[in-house]
Formats: C-alpha cells, sequence, structure tokens
C-alpha cells in the first residue's frame, strides 16, 4: 500500500485518473484532472475527477502512529449526442458504459490501483434523467456523478 505522511489521496486521485485514462485510450473520450474547462465543447464524452475527500481515524497507538483513511473520489461523466428524443437513451448508455469501465476496473482487474489503496469500490452514483432543456436544441446531453471510496494506511513518518 502506500504510505505518506499526510494523505494518500493525492496518489489515489491520480491513479483513478491513469486508470481511466487507459481504459478509453483510442477512443474519443476526454479524461481529465479536474473540470474540463472551456474545451468542453470539443467533446461529446468526458470523463472528469472532481473533489477528493479524505477522512481518517486512528489505526494505532505505537511508534509510527498510523491511521486509517478513507477515501471518496467523485468522478462526473458526461455523454451528449447531437439529435432529438431518440438520442436521450443514447446517451445514458454511453454515459453508464463509460461509468461500468471504471467500476468494473477498480472493483475486479487492479482492485488496489497499483498498491495505492487496499480495495476500492464505486459506493455510489446520481444520473440525470433527462435532458436539461436549456440544451434541447443541441441534442441530448446525460450526466451521472459517482463517487468511488477507498480505504488504506497512513504509515509515513
Amino acid at each position: 500500500m502506500a504510505t505518506s505522511s499526510v494523505t494518500a489521496a493525492q496518489q489515489f486521485k491520480a491513479a483513478m485518473v491513469d486508470a481511466m485514462t487507459a481504459l478509453v485510450a483510442g477512443q474519443e473520450v476526454l479524461v481529465t484532472f479536474g473540470h474540463p474547462g472551456v474545451d468542453v465543447a470539443n467533446w461529446r464524452d468526458i470523463v472528469s475527477f472532481a473533489d477528493t475527500v479524505s477522512q481518517q481515524s486512528v489505526a494505532t497507538m505505537g511508534t509510527n502512529r498510523s491511521r486509517e483513511e478513507t477515501l471518496t473520489q467523485k468522478v462526473w461523466v458526461s455523454c451528449e449526442r447531437p439529435g432529438d428524443q431518440d438520442q436521450e437513451r443514447v446517451a445514458s448508455d454511453a454515459a453508464y458504459a463509460l461509468l461500468g469501465l471504471l467500476e468494473h476496473y477498480v472493483r475486479q482487474t487492479d482492485t488496489t490501483l497499483g498498491g495505492v489503496v487496499r480495495q476500492c469500490f464505486l459506493t455510489s452514483h446520481t444520473a440525470t434523467g433527462e435532458t436539461d432543456p436549456k440544451f434541447l436544441n443541441y441534442g441530448r446531453l446525460i450526466e451521472i456523478e459517482a463517487e468511488f471510496t477507498a480505504q488504506v494506511r497512513v504509515t509515513g513518518p
């Protein structure tokens, strides 16, 4: 597992971004380490990694005073498809497919994210059920806000 004198949060977020980038290599998907900024208009599919939250509790009272850390990573998946109502489901399917790639990866393929954490799971998500009316003239846009939760022991000096 990763060790740090403060937190594994930065390593966790970087590992999540790196995993998603590798999973969609060769596809037209923008993966960002934060908000995609003005470049958002140039992409139909975007996966952005937003807030990273750390909560720690005392793990041992030995000389290194390790802590048990729970990390949560917010991930935004956004898929847009030009067209009318028939594209609503297409956009939704695309968004869930992208989320499914990352979920499967952390649950089955690399459960420790290269040794950064002990385990990581998708713990919640909220999907917009329909396109916001202000976007309807441009097509259909479905967004999913997901939260992944991981545990790690912080044992650094």
